[in-house]
């Protein structure tokens, strides 16, 4: 194995002071890749995102100094959940879920490893408070990409475990890699299971692998006001936005 993997006391970590103590019943998620943050710009474009965002979905999210400062800096809480450690400077590198409240309950669950630098990929959910009194379950995830089928509908699976046993509210986002029609095919069944709508964008210029998207968002019990994408070279992923309400 290439790289270390974090003891579970070692997954999570938080960041950055919430805004406010419950979401609104109207309110925008965002989801990126942030390439590890690699890219020039990267800062500026996440500072634009965050100020925009009241929950927020990341992925390949490695914890730099320089980064966790970013986070500090923004109007959220953000819960890091790492899937291992970078080689040379041992910076955690996982998913991060930012949300203008302190999420009440997490959860976080890897899954395979990709082959050859045996990276594990990682599923983080939160539960967060709603100003109606109901709770909102946000599941960021970022799955698993060369490998076979099998591997992926397991990393799919440790998100439906979340989703089908949660009855309110829900945001799932993410980058899937669903780069092949077999498994969009997946992908789509675990929404149906969960009783999910994929959010659509027009126009459609999120990134594509092999001709195919590969981030995307969905909801239950929520409806869509607005959606877009948001064209970057801060990373090799564009960013989704969505506007949602309580339905």
């Amino acid at each position: 194995m290439f790289y270390k993997q974090p003891r579970p006391e070692q997954t999570l970590s938080h960041a950055g002071r919430p805004a406010r103590q419950t979401l609104p019943r109207e309110f925008t998620v965002c989801a990126w890749n942030w390439q590890k943050s690699k890219c020039a710009g990267w800062a500026e474009e996440f500072n634009a995102l965050a100020a925009a965002a009241d929950v927020f979905l990341a992925q390949e999210v490695r914890l730099t100094p320089h980064v966790t400062t970013q986070l500090e800096q923004t109007p959220l809480y953000w819960t890091h959940a790492a899937s291992f450690f970078s080689l040379k400077k041992q910076e955690p590198i996982g998913v991060a879920t930012g949300a203008k409240t302190v999420p009440e309950q997490i959860w976080f669950k890897r899954g395979a490893r990709e082959p050859f630098l045996k990276m594990p990929k990682m599923t983080l959910a939160v539960l967060l408070p709603l100003e109606t009194g109901q709770k909102l379950l946000a599941v960021n995830v970022h799955a698993i990409n060369f490998t076979g089928l099998k591997p992926f509908e397991q990393n799919l699976a440790r998100a439906a475990e979340l989703l089908l046993g949660f009855d309110g509210p829900v945001i799932l986002g993410g980058d899937f890699n669903a780069w092949n029609q077999k498994r969009r095919n997946l992908l789509e069944d675990l929404a149906r299971s969960a009783r999910l709508t994929e959010v659509p964008f027009s126009p459609d210029t999120r990134t594509r692998c092999l001709g195919r998207t590969v981030d995307f968002l969905f909801t239950r019990g929520l409806k869509t006001l607005a959606a877009g994408v948001r064209c970057t070279d801060a990373s090799d992923h564009n960013p989704l936005l969505a506007r949602l309400i309580l339905q």
